[in-house]
C-alpha cells in the first residue's frame, strides 16, 4: 500500500495510541479515478467554511469564557448564584454557543463527506478511509453516500 503519512496525529475518542492521518497526496495502490468537474473547488469551499465556522466557534467560546470569569469573580466575592448573573444576557450567550456549535458541526460534516469522497476518488477503499478517520468502514461508507455527487 502506498499511502504517505503527513505526520499529523489524531487521537481516537477511545483511549488508544495516536493515529497517523493519511494523506490525499498519493493514490492508494496506484488507483485513481478522475475527479468530477468542480470537485477541487468544492473541497476548497468546504474547508473554508469549516475554517470560518471553527473561527466563529472559538470567538463565541472566548466571549463565554469572559462571562464565566466575570460570574466566577462575583461568586468569589460572596454574591449569591442568582444575582451573580444580573446584567448578563444568559439566553443570548447560550444561543450564540448553540448556533456556533450547529454551524461548526454542519461545516465539519460537509467537509468530512467531501474529503472521504476525495479519498475514494484516489483509490482508497472504505476500510482504509475508516482507518484514516478513526471510524468504522460502515460509517465511512455512510458519509461517502451522503457526499456522493451526481455523475
Amino acid at each position: 500500500m502506498s499511502v504517505q503519512s503527513n505526520n499529523i496525529h489524531e487521537h481516537d475518542r477511545s483511549s488508544g495510541p495516536p493515529r497517523t492521518a493519511m494523506s490525499l497526496t498519493e493514490p492508494v495502490d496506484g488507483a485513481s479515478l478522475p475527479a468530477p468537474p468542480g470537485w477541487h473547488d468544492e473541497a476548497i469551499a468546504d474547508l473554508r467554511r469549516l475554517h470560518q465556522a471553527s473561527s466563529r466557534l472559538r470567538s463565541v467560546l472566548e466571549q463565554n469564557e469572559a462571562l464565566y470569569e466575570e460570574t466566577l469573580e462575583r461568586l468569589r466575592t460572596g454574591v449569591d448564584v442568582g444575582p451573580s448573573l444580573t446584567g448578563t444576557d444568559v439566553a443570548a450567550a447560550r444561543e450564540a454557543v448553540v448556533e456556533a456549535l450547529v454551524d461548526f458541526d454542519r461545516a465539519r460534516h460537509a467537509a468530512r463527506g467531501t474529503f472521504i469522497w476525495g479519498q475514494h476518488l484516489v483509490g482508497m477503499n472504505m476500510k482504509q478511509i475508516g482507518q484514516a478517520w478513526g471510524i468504522s468502514r460502515q460509517l465511512a461508507h455512510r458519509y461517502f453516500r451522503e457526499a456522493q455527487r451526481p455523475s
